[in-house]
């Protein structure tokens, strides 16, 4: 593990390294003997072949494209290397300004492996393609790449040509004006051994979060069940004791003489709740009952709320009923809501 993070850590620096600086100190390019080509933007399909060594190129010859020419550049790289950078005029190199959320600045190469159909007209697999981080504005959330891009379709004769040739394309190179060559490397870097343990990793840290997500209402649920029970039977030991105290109250004489006066004081609740539901039409319905010291408030919607007084005045044990609040008409349910209060007698 310590070794793939120091070649990770390795990768990161030479990315941030200027391009000249990584062409010239570090690669195979550099520690062994490179045949650089240039393919002519017109005329025949021919390599200007040169010889790199040390960052000096030196003109070697030119060939034709044909089975000729590729036998004569066979003879010429004899011996000098079989590692090739495939020049490019600059009108085959097309580039592009992407921008990224800053989050990809981990993996942009994964992000734009999998955007590039998005970004581009082509498929990633159509494409060689390379990409520099040009800068990061951390204020809006943006991570700003350039694009380096060449079709295949373009340089496949002269990639067969090189191979048959004896050579092995490594990278294709394209200079721009009044900037530094930019490289393309041929073949796309393999992903970290490291970071495919890292994404299994996450993955099943994702798939334990879902699982918890989906089981953790049930448990809350369970627990908070659990507490309401305790509370319930914490409570239930008191209920007793209260219905124990209420059983001798009602069996005792005093007890008696103690409700019978607190109900001739205030009325008699139950009765008079019996005695309303009996004297109301079956039209109408309460919303609202109180009893306070023999004085009745009710209130509710009737179909006919002045025929209730009339109703109210005729029962011995409810006196002077009268409106306690004009009567409102409803139209959705064409009812008229009413507030009566009356007298409960004895």
């Amino acid at each position: 593990m310590l070794n793939e993070f120091l070649l990770w850590w390795a990768q990161q620096l030479k990315a941030a390294l200027p391009a000249r600086l990584v062409q010239d100190g570090a690669g195979p390019e550099a520690r062994a003997l490179v045949v650089a080509l240039r393919l002519p933007p017109a005329g025949p399909h021919s390599f200007d072949v040169l010889v790199r060594r040390k960052g000096r190129d030196t003109p070697l010859g030119q060939f034709n494209l044909d089975p000729e020419g590729i036998a004569a550049l066979r003879a010429a790289v004899a011996g000098q290397g079989t590692a090739a950078v495939l020049r490019l005029p600059p009108e085959l190199l097309l580039e592009q300004q992407v921008a990224l959320p800053i989050a990809a600045e981990r993996d942009p190469e994964r992000v734009l492996q999998y955007e590039m159909d998005r970004i581009t007209p082509f498929a990633a697999d159509e494409l060689f393609w390379a990409w520099t981080i040009e800068r990061r504005d951390r204020a809006q959330g943006r991570l700003h790449l350039r694009l380096s891009l060449v079709p295949k379709v373009r340089l496949g004769a002269a990639l067969d040509a090189l191979r048959q040739a004896g050579l092995r394309p490594m990278a294709l190179e394209a200079l721009t004006p009044g900037g530094p060559p930019r490289r393309v490397a041929l073949d796309r870097p393999q992903p970290v051994p490291w970071r495919r343990r890292g994404l299994a990793l996450a993955g099943g840290a994702c798939a334990v979060l879902a699982v918890t997500a989906i089981a953790l209402p049930f448990v809350m649920q369970s627990v908070k069940s659990a507490e309401v029970e305790g509370q319930i039977a914490a409570l239930r030991s008191h209920a007793d004791e209260a219905e124990a105290l209420r059983r001798r109250i009602l069996s005792s004489a005093a007890g008696t003489d103690v409700f019978t006066e607190q109900r001739a004081r205030v009325g008699d609740a139950l009765g008079t709740l019996a005695t309303v539901t009996d004297v109301l039409p079956d039209d109408t319905f309460l919303s609202e009952l109180t009893l306070r010291a023999r004085v009745l408030t009710i209130s509710g919607q009737s179909a006919g709320a002045a025929k209730l007084i009339a109703a109210l005045a005729a029962e011995r044990s409810i006196r002077n009923p009268a409106f306690a609040a004009p009567v409102t008409r409803n139209e959705g349910t064409r009812g008229e809501g009413f507030a009566i209060r009356a007298e409960v007698g004895p």
